[in-house]
């Protein structure tokens, strides 16, 4: 959610990793449940969809955010609200985001929805736990898990939306020049190990057994002897996945539809600007932006998770000052449990530098007293 508020591309993808962090544990805390309950086929499957959530996030958040760092560095600004058109002058980069962005939102056949997919098998077989609490608490958990997804779909549709599409909002976009080719690079190859992980996943399961078996003392089955290199988490006739076949789906569905449209379509090519609601060419300014893209949840949402409010200016009939909102979004943890903590180091180290500046007799004199405390300490000590 508070990803969703962001319109600071750095911090979206800081807020969104909170969100990937709670995904491996709750894996994790279902596979402590499940071996508690000596249900080790499930605490293997829970086990090994935390440890692969664990993998493919270190692939999509570093592409996401070397990403991050190549606009930063071609256009000065990780401010979304002044981005804007990037695909036309970073189109290798606006690619690799936007495998990132589809990775991270857990979708097919990219390898973020491979192990979220484990993730949910696992959550299946919460009903075999004896404890009734723990079968309440386990699918409300599963749904809680459903709505992150969902809501971070929706972050990555704005985070590339607003930052690559459209038009430039200000004057360093339209001057923003490709990254060096080493760093193109490096986001090439975890697109593709992001593309990999989810296309044959079998085959990393059957690498992390090689952790799942000492620690859980169980296994997932074999995955890489699976026909048509499918996973089965627990049996055939339970549920399957092949990343492979919905790749080769996707990528013939998509061939085919582009293939007829442009061999079939009318030939009556027509140009025409584009319809800005009776305005004839409307400012980059008009566009959405990253604020009001979540402006829907943060009405939803704002009253209990952020204490949201929007104090909106609105000038008099007539009048020629422009209208004004502004919207004040709290972050609820960090103000309640980080910044009192903060405050208090901050409080301490301003009192403690004060050693800093004190004279050599006061630092003799220091160590002398610490020298005496120290031996007092040890003769009384029983």
């Amino acid at each position: 959610l508070h990803a969703l508020m962001e319109k600071d591309l750095k911090r979206l993808l800081a807020y969104s990793t909170i969100e990937n962090i709670g995904v491996i544990f709750a894996s994790l805390g279902l596979a402590l449940a499940f071996k508690a309950n000596a249900m080790p086929s499930a605490a293997a499957l829970a086990f090994t969809a935390a440890l692969f959530h664990v993998l493919n996030h270190s692939f999509f958040k570093s592409l996401l955010f070397f990403g991050a760092g190549a606009v930063l560095s071609a256009t000065g600004e990780r401010d979304m609200e002044r981005l804007g058109g990037l695909i036309h002058r970073l189109p290798v980069t606006s690619f690799v985001f936007l495998v990132g962005c589809v990775s991270i939102s857990a979708l097919p056949p990219f390898n973020g929805f491979a192990s979220e997919w484990l993730a949910f098998q696992a959550i299946l077989q919460s009903p075999e736990l004896p404890q009734w609490g723990l079968k309440v608490i386990v699918p409300a958990v599963g749904g809680m898990l459903a709505l992150a997804a969902a809501l971070a779909a929706a972050c990555f549709v704005k985070a590339f939306g607003i930052t690559f599409l459209g038009r430039a909002r200000s004057a360093v976009v339209e001057q923003a020049h490709e990254v060096d080719r080493f760093s193109l690079a490096a986001m090439v190859v975890l697109a593709v190990l992001c593309l990999l992980a989810g296309v044959v996943p079998g085959f990393v399961i059957d690498g992390l057994s090689t952790v799942t078996l000492p620690l859980i003392g169980d296994r997932m089955p074999v995955q890489s002897a699976q026909p048509w290199l499918s996973i089965v988490p627990i049996a055939e006739s339970r549920s399957s996945y092949n990343g492979l076949l919905v790749f080769v789906f996707i990528t013939i569905s998509a061939s085919l539809a582009a293939f007829f449209i442009h061999r079939f379509a009318s030939h009556a090519l027509r140009r025409g600007p584009a319809w800005g609601c009776g305005f004839d060419d409307a400012a980059p300014a008009a566009q959405y932006t990253a604020v009001s893209f979540a402006q829907p949840i943060r009405r939803v949402f704002g009253g209990f998770a952020f204490r949201a409010r929007e104090t909106v200016e609105m000038p008099a009939p007539g009048a020629l000052d422009p209208a004004r909102i502004k919207v004040d979004i709290h972050d609820v943890a960090w103000e309640t449990f980080y910044q009192p903590i903060a405050g208090a180091i901050d409080f301490a180290t301003e009192r403690l530098n004060y050693l800093q500046f004190l004279t050599i007799r006061r630092y003799l004199t220091l160590v002398f007293l610490y020298l005496v405390i120290l031996l007092l300490v040890l003769a009384l000590w029983p």
